[in-house]
């Protein structure tokens, strides 16, 4: 069996781990953030492992302070420093931005991501904490995105800032979300009416930006991809052209990790 490596990916929710190999990204696990400890990490990671022989590992992080942590149980497995996403790696994407340094690992992961898998031009939405898009123009270049909050940032806004809103859980809505064209346009409840207003808010807002983002670039044919934990309960069988890729940014990191691989 051929070598693998590990992939990691920090956000601001939640972190995802998995084994790449030969292109293909396996055992994704997911974790809280802000929650595991040590130990636990290192079981989990112990468990991804298992039975494998690992050559390194790469991490893309938009949490700083929990950097250390990772790259030190990632040391202490792989036997070397891990590589860490950032813009001075070769990412095969020029980077036409006025700070490159202020753009976060995780896009520039989905940026090189894309390019390879669908082509360019091509934008990029990551529905993480925060809604993110990300244009490759038709030369390969990073020229910048757009930045709104996040579907969880929106209920839970809602939540914290009302007295009656109920906080909405919206990975266990996911879990049980209805095909599009059967989704309710009228809430008969509190928690439908939120639910609604995500689903089809976003829906809308992912509609408008990509139809405004045609137009100025003037790219009637530019690809739309999807990624992050709510892209599938947003948009899956909308009547928006996208492609849903789960797995873009850990991909990402290790495309920029073969592109950028250390000298055994």
């Amino acid at each position: 069996m051929k070598p693998a490596i590990i992939v990691v990916d920090i956000g601001n929710t939640s972190t995802s781990f998995a084994l790449a190999r030969e292109g293909r990204i396996v055992g994704i696990t997911r974790l809280p953030t802000h929650g595991p400890n040590r130990p636990m990490i290192r079981r989990c990671l112990a468990e991804l492992t298992r039975g494998c022989r690992i050559q390194g590992a790469a991490v893309c992080s938009v949490v700083p302070a929990q950097n250390r942590l990772w790259i030190r149980e990632l040391k202490r497995l792989t036997g070397r420093i891990p590589l860490r996403i950032h813009h001075r790696l070769k990412l095969d994407v020029a980077i036409d931005y006025p700070r490159p340094a202020t753009i976060g690992a995780d896009r520039l992961a989905n940026a090189c991501a894309a390019t390879e898998r669908y082509g360019t031009p091509v934008i990029v939405a990551d529905f993480g904490t925060a809604l993110t898009f990300d244009i490759i123009s038709r030369n390969r270049a990073y020229i910048g995105g757009i930045i709104t909050p996040g579907l969880p940032l929106m209920t839970d806004y809602l939540a914290d800032r009302t007295a009656l809103l109920p906080r909405i859980r919206l990975s266990d809505e996911g879990k049980r979300a209805v095909p599009f064209q059967r989704q309710r346009v009228i809430g008969k409840s509190t928690e439908q009416a939120m639910i609604i207003g995500a689903r089809l808010g976003y829906t809308g807002m992912v509609r408008e930006i990509f139809s405004r983002l045609k137009q100025s670039l003037q790219e009637p044919r530019i690809r739309l991809c999807a990624t992050g934990g709510y892209a599938s309960w947003a948009l899956a069988g909308s009547d928006i052209r996208v492609s849903i890729d789960p797995d873009l940014t850990l991909y990402g990191i290790s495309r920029i990790y073969d592109l950028n691989r250390p000298e055994d």
